[in-house]
């Protein structure tokens, strides 16, 4: 009798293997948690990762490549987002008006976005598109031109979307602190000497001197398959995706795949204080404080998160809905592949800023003391798992969830499972981040405290055109005076 329950036991086990895990060509990865997750690699290395959804009327496609800001420089900063427009310019077999349209006119969304660490490329189309999608994406990222005649027409059209040329005067003033990008500056002092550093859309010098040569050489370094992950997630079967992506990039060569960038050293001392004094619509101080902590594969990473809902929650009673010092405030953290870090955000009058970082710092103590009512800790960790839910009823966002572990995963490793991780946390755990993280040399304070207002400005303004026009009265009435009847 055992033997034959072990017989039928064998035989499910068997049928039960997708047909992708047995492909000869594939070394097949299969999880069911938090949803089906079916991973495998092409033999010329591009990765193909397919969360099928078979009660949905679409599919979403992505073509994620580890590449962004991080990967650059000062001097070449701002090309992986420079690189992604001109990739919309012209493909071996597509004008820039026919790349747009091929999507558009299925009734699909496309776009493409440029981060730190990946750079993205997406398209969203109605199930039987399926096909269209992967074409799209195959001939977009992988055989683009880069047209000669596009470089200088794009390039404008990112000084735009950035406002503009920010000039000698400006860029001077923001290198002695008359700046206004808190969120860079604090990345500065918590990562040094890292790409987390610079400006995505990049700076006027690197902009300028940027050409075909140097976009081509970065697409040649870093648009390589094996620098890809393809993630479809929709109504698809995965060994019907396996066949698709074999017959759209199957013909590709590898090419290697860069390395990583190196993890920035920790700061030897703290806490950081990171002042930007830059022009502002109003008088009110930004104020952002934290702490350095962990890359989104650490395990404290689900603690952290529970801390940030308990504290946005928290704060905002007592500093908002209690006393009144501010119209809104966010706690949350921020994960790259290896490193992150801890903020709390909020705007005030300048009176109100040494007050609300005591609040925060009351805080933060009670609960690295362990002054942690569990109750509302299972309220937050509830709060988090139903808007992570939420949002994965979106095909779009399931697809941009699993695009963060693209570089993380390696071949034995499954994707996280939020809802549980999440529901493991405890109030120790949060005491334990608590003390661990948040010590003098991980610890920062930003402020932006503007010297130049819109109504300063106005003022100081009005006040140079009165005693211009001054002036000008008064030397009038001397050319009169002086003047022969």
């Amino acid at each position: 009798m055992r033997l034959l329950s072990l017989l039928i036991c064998l035989l499910f086990a068997s049928t039960a293997v997708p047909a992708l895990a047995q492909d000869p060509h594939q070394e097949g990865i299969v999880q069911s948690e938090p949803f089906p997750l079916y991973r495998s690699t092409l033999s010329n290395g591009l990765r193909v990762w397919c969360q099928p959804r078979r009660d949905s009327e679409s599919v979403a496609a992505l073509l994620v490549l580890r590449a962004g800001a991080r990967y650059e420089t000062l001097s070449d900063n701002g090309i992986s987002h420079f690189l992604e427009h001109m990739l919309f310019t012209g493909t071996e077999r597509w004008s820039e008006e026919e790349i747009k349209d091929v999507i558009a006119r299925r009734g699909g969304q496309w776009n493409g976005w440029t981060g730190f660490e990946r750079t993205t490329y997406f398209a969203h189309v109605a199930a039987g598109d399926l096909d269209i999608a992967l074409d799209w994406l195959a001939e977009l990222v992988f055989r683009a031109t880069v047209p000669v005649d596009k470089v200088d027409k794009e390039r404008q059209v990112i000084f735009q979307e950035r406002w503009g040329h920010y000039g000698w005067l400006i860029n001077t003033l923001d290198a002695l602190g008359f700046g206004y990008e808190l969120d860079r500056d604090v990345q500065r002092a918590l990562f040094p000497g890292s790409g987390l550093g610079l400006r995505i859309a990049g700076e006027d010098a690197s902009l300028e001197h940027l050409d075909r040569a140097a976009l081509l050489d970065y697409y040649q370094h870093y648009y390589t398959l094996e620098n890809a992950v393809l993630i479809v997630v929709g109504n698809v079967e995965p060994d019907q995706l396996l066949q698709r992506a074999e017959a759209y990039f199957g013909e590709l060569a590898e090419a290697g795949r860069p390395a990583a960038p190196e993890t920035p050293p920790l700061p030897a001392t703290g806490p950081h204080q990171v002042v930007v004094r830059g022009p502002w619509l109003t008088a009110q101080v930004r104020l952002m404080t934290g702490a350095r902590t962990v890359g989104r594969a650490n395990p404290d990473r689900w603690a952290l998160d529970v801390l940030a809902e308990l504290l946005d929650k928290n704060l905002s009673e007592e500093i908002r809905y209690q006393r009144g010092l501010v119209y809104g405030l966010s706690a949350s953290s921020v994960y790259y592949d290896d490193v992150g870090f801890f903020y709390v955000n909020t705007t005030s009058d300048r009176g109100s800023r040494e007050a609300i970082l005591q609040i925060i710092g009351q805080h933060l103590d009670r609960v690295r003391e362990g002054e942690i009512d569990a109750g509302a800790v299972a309220e937050a960790k509830t709060a988090l798992q139903g808007r992570w839910a939420l949002s994965m009823e979106d095909n779009v966002q399931r697809a941009i969830w699993l695009a963060q572990w693209t570089s993380l995963l390696s071949d034995g490793e499954s994707a996280p499972d939020y809802q549980v991780l999440i529901g493991d946390v405890t109030p120790e755990d949060l005491s334990r981040v608590v003390a661990t993280y948040f010590t003098p040399e991980r610890s920062y304070t930003g402020l932006h405290q503007p010297v130049v207002t819109v109504a300063s400005g106005a003022r100081i303004a009005g006040g140079a055109v009165a005693l211009g026009l001054g002036l000008w009265g008064v030397r009038r009435l001397r050319r009169r005076s002086s003047s022969p009847d």
